[in-house]
């Protein structure tokens, strides 16, 4: 999901709140994107992902600054995993995690298990998704039907070795359990869902954040850095891809500038 800037008329759902169906006219249109995927109009008028580049913005973000860095970090460190857990806040079309997927068939980290929450309001039809056409082997193809058609609100396994749990309730009224390493922030922008890039929203994963966690999203947003930073994140603005400048990671612990080389001080600027 994105920001604002892919919504030619951004919606401002506090001063001038829109009638029921005053986007049903764009609701779920499957819109190109620069990198040759498509993305698709989502209920505030923005769309899932970057206009610039669907497939590109997730790998980037989530992947390679996300997924890719934690690994690469625990390895230097001496320790590589064989467990991760990953939460996304946001599933979507899905793409994030079918993303995730891709990279362990890529054998980057061997025998590697993944244990995917997901947490989503507003579910897609099969209809929707279907052409969302993201697969580009038979075995991405099953696990994104399989993904999609699993049951909500328990575990199942689209794919050997990745585990998931898709739950469909609203993340601030949600309690997480399970230990967390990395985390997809890909809720829908500030502008149009200001209540999940607050403090509060945050702090719903302090609990369970294990340290050296690792969270990645496409919003630079000062507010949402300074929330971070309060509850214990280094943070580092990083280059992005398609049409944005930057996108944020944020690393957690007392031990995390010793990952990213970068302490809380100085970025709390």
């Amino acid at each position: 999901m994105v920001t604002g800037k892919n919504n030619p008329k951004p919606v401002n759902t506090e001063s001038c709140p829109q009638p029921d169906g005053f986007f049903s006219d764009r609701l779920n249109s499957i819109i190109p994107t620069s990198d040759g995927s498509v993305t698709l109009m989502g209920p505030y008028g923005e769309t899932y992902h970057s206009t610039g580049g669907a497939v590109d913005e997730s790998q980037h973000v989530y992947i390679e600054c996300g997924l890719r860095h934690y690994m690469e970090q625990r390895e230097a460190a001496g320790f590589l995993p064989k467990v991760i857990n990953i939460f996304e806040l946001g599933l979507g079309t899905g793409l994030n995690a079918l993303l995730t997927y891709r990279e362990t068939l890529r054998n980057n980290f061997p025998d590697l298990q993944i244990n995917y929450r997901a947490v989503e309001t507003n579910p897609l039809e099969p209809d929707i998704w279907e052409k969302m056409d993201y697969a580009q082997t038979e075995k991405e193809k099953a696990f994104f039907h399989q993904m999609h058609l699993g049951p909500w609100d328990k575990p199942f396994v689209p794919a050997s070795g990745f585990t998931l749990i898709k739950m469909k309730e609203n993340y601030l009224d949600l309690t997480l359990y399970d230990p967390i390493h990395v985390v997809y922030y890909d809720a829908f922008s500030p502008a149009v869902q200001p209540d999940l890039w607050t403090y509060e929203a945050i702090g719903k994963l302090i609990p369970v954040l294990k340290e050296n966690s690792v969270l990645t999203t496409y919003s630079c947003k000062g507010s949402f850095r300074q929330a971070l930073h309060d509850v214990g994140f280094s943070i580092e603005k990083l280059p992005g891809t398609g049409k944005k400048r930057h996108i944020l990671r944020a690393v957690y612990g007392s031990q995390n500038s010793l990952i990213t080389g970068v302490s809380n001080a100085s970025m709390a600027k």
